[in-house]
């Protein structure tokens, strides 16, 4: 099945695991401006440094979480992976190539947000920079502009990067 790119406001997310991935998950969406819950058999480290709510719990299903806007499963047990990922509705599992819901590596300036997914993360990554470097000043002017003054100034630089004229 494709991929659908797809931005979704979500404001709870619980990830299921307190290891090193699901560390680099929670500070994506602590940045993001989300409230996150960790829940783990343990706290980890980590949890202590940042604005999240843990709950200790041993998780054997979807029962066992609370409530939420997208889950992030990231603990070392494939069956409970997959097993959360097919009885929860929004889910990204940390532990496969090809997950339901994919995190994009993204670039902001202001307003403007814009997403990469490549299904390689080294690709992605290289692609964001390159895209950084040539587009950042320009969507950090562009969302700086006033509306009437932005959609003139849009319209010119994609005519420039394109050839097309209106």
């Amino acid at each position: 099945m494709p991929y659908v790119p797809l931005f979704v406001r979500v404001e709870r997310v619980v990830i299921v695991g307190g290891g090193r991935v699901a560390e680099r998950k929670a500070r994506t969406l602590i940045d993001l401006g989300v409230d996150v819950t960790v829940v783990a058999p343990e706290e980890p480290e980590w949890s202590r440094d940042l604005p999240v709510k843990f709950v200790r719990r041993r998780v054997e299903g979807p029962e066992d979480l609370p409530e939420a806007d997208l889950y992030v499963v990231a603990t070392d047990d494939p069956d409970l992976n997959s097993r959360l990922e097919r009885e929860l509705s929004l889910v990204n599992r940390v532990d496969t190539s090809r997950p339901k819901v994919r995190f994009p590596s993204v670039l902001r300036c202001g307003d403007a947000v814009l997403a990469i997914s490549t299904g390689k993360p080294r690709v992605t990554r290289a692609l964001r920079m390159i895209a950084a470097e040539l587009l950042g000043p320009i969507l950090k002017k562009a969302a700086e502009l006033p509306e009437d003054a932005r959609k003139w100034s849009l319209e010119r630089v994609i005519g420039e990067l394109t050839g097309v004229r209106r």
